[in-house]
């Protein structure tokens, strides 16, 4: 048996390097980022206008690609339905909970996906990386040698304790470790081994990439990490917009060469102007003179928020559209040469998150006592097809596929945009009982002829 303690001191100090950027990533994602630059003296409308300023972009970058995302099979490459593990993903609600795992991936650069042995089933639950951290001597391997996950905190004899959960290939182990302890084992407290029913630890990463390096840490392999310089520029471009809105946007008028009455009782400066559409400005005095300055050009503003913006998309391989906005009446070609990039982008992403889908089946089927299921190596995740193409244009070219090149019919029915799994099924089925209705009036009106020719027999 691994030693629970060892275990939990390596996973603890490699939690401590990691945890400060993602806890970052986290705050950046919510909207709760490093504000732009404020003068020590700054007057609260001042601060108003900063605390408008911080507009989050980041998210909408993480949910282009993650509404790309859909599972919505498990096949094996010689039979078009589902595979019976298939009905895990049905149980445990995986159809809506899938978006959080590639979430959470795309985010942080990993996420994790925990499957142990249920009262009805196997269980499967995604997990944050903010709440369990992954070991493994090589950072690129399938599977993890072991994780920890926090589970809270509890107080004993007025000390607060941290509750950590120690999953190994065998056993899931509680540790209780004094708020602050990480490097004090000998205070820690370890509880009763309980073995999880898995020949592994039950615990699947999902990587949005593989590290390059050995010391590249997960939120540099996230989507978010290297956009948060552009996010803080477009917050300091849109902070300098907004004062220029608020004091030189607008003209503002100047007088010289007149004295300002005062109110008698308050001593107060009284507006002796007052602009309006039926209003006359009148002095007596031929030496005065009126004059305005003009307004602050906003031009240069939008510009660099929209080059900011456009470097966000460049560098996300997020269409600009996504962002901006502005294709009108665009032709289908030029909308798909448009989303090429994050077309590709989705694509790596099923690679990536399809071999992980699959070994939490496959440990599903280990977890319900089905080794034939577990060990299926040519089962693979189906995933919905996303990329934006016109339906009209598809259906023709399925139609050729299947008259010109005899490809069979209901092969193509899942490639249809929109068509989910549950379709394709139904079809069959009516497909089906259709055949046997028309067998069946043949048979009665005696038009169905034996495969055997009468003559020859």
């Amino acid at each position: 048996m691994d030693d629970p303690r060892g275990l939990l001191l390596t996973a603890l100090a490699q939690r401590d390097k990691e945890m400060p950027e993602l806890v970052r990533v986290d705050q950046y994602m919510r909207g709760t980022q490093d504000a732009p630059y404020i003068p020590k003296r700054a007057e609260a409308e001042f601060r108003r206008l900063v605390a408008r300023a911080l507009e989050n972009w980041l998210p909408l970058i993480v949910a282009v690609v993650a509404q790309s995302l859909r599972v919505e099979g498990y096949r094996s490459t010689d039979r078009p339905e589902d595979l019976a593990a298939w009905g895990y993903w049905d149980a445990n609600r995986l159809e809506s909970r899938q978006n959080a795992v590639h979430r959470a991936a795309l985010t942080f650069g990993i996420g994790y996906v925990r499957v142990t042995p249920g009262d009805t089933g196997p269980a499967i639950r995604p997990a944050s990386p903010l709440s369990i951290t992954g070991l493994a001597e090589d950072p690129d391997s399938e599977w993890l040698e072991a994780a920890i996950r926090t589970i809270g905190t509890v107080r004993r004899e007025n000390r607060k304790l941290e509750r950590w959960q120690v999953w190994d290939s065998r056993n899931v182990t509680e540790v209780l470790v004094p708020d602050g302890d990480h490097d004090l084992p000998g205070t820690w407290t370890v509880g009763e081994s309980e073995p999880h029913g898995l020949s592994r630890c039950p615990i699947v990463p999902f990587r949005n990439r593989y590290a390059d390096s050995p010391d590249t840490m997960p939120h540099e392999l996230g989507e978010v990490s290297p956009l948060i310089p552009i996010q803080d520029r477009l917050n300091e471009t849109t902070l300098n917009q907004k004062i220029a809105e608020s004091y030189s946007a607008f003209r503002q008028r100047w007088a010289t060469g007149i004295s300002i009455p005062r109110d008698p009782r308050t001593g107060r400066p009284v507006e002796t102007f007052r602009a309006a559409v039926d209003r006359m400005w009148m002095v007596e005095n031929s030496d005065v003179k009126f004059g305005e300055f003009s307004q602050t050009d906003l031009t240069g503003y939008l510009a660099s928020r929209e080059a900011a913006v456009k470097a966000m998309s460049a560098i996300a391989q997020v269409p600009p559209h996504y962002l901006l906005g502005g294709m009108i009446n665009i032709g289908e070609g030029a909308l798909t040469a448009a989303e090429s990039g994050l077309a590709r982008k989705v694509h790596e992403r099923q690679l990536m998150f399809g071999e992980s889908w699959e070994q939490v089946l496959k440990l599903a089927a280990e977890a319900d006592k089905r080794p034939e299921a577990a060990g299926d190596a040519s089962a693979r995740i189906v995933w919905h097809d996303a990329e934006a193409r016109s339906l009209a244009a598809t259906v023709d070219a399925l139609g050729k596929l299947s008259t010109m090149l005899g490809v069979p019919p209901e092969a193509l029915w899942e490639r249809v945009p929109g068509v989910t799994s549950f379709d394709v099924q139904a079809w069959r089925k009516v497909r089906a009982e259709t055949a046997n209705y028309d067998l069946a009036a043949q048979l009665l009106t005696g038009q169905h002829t034996s495969d055997v020719d009468p003559a020859a027999a």
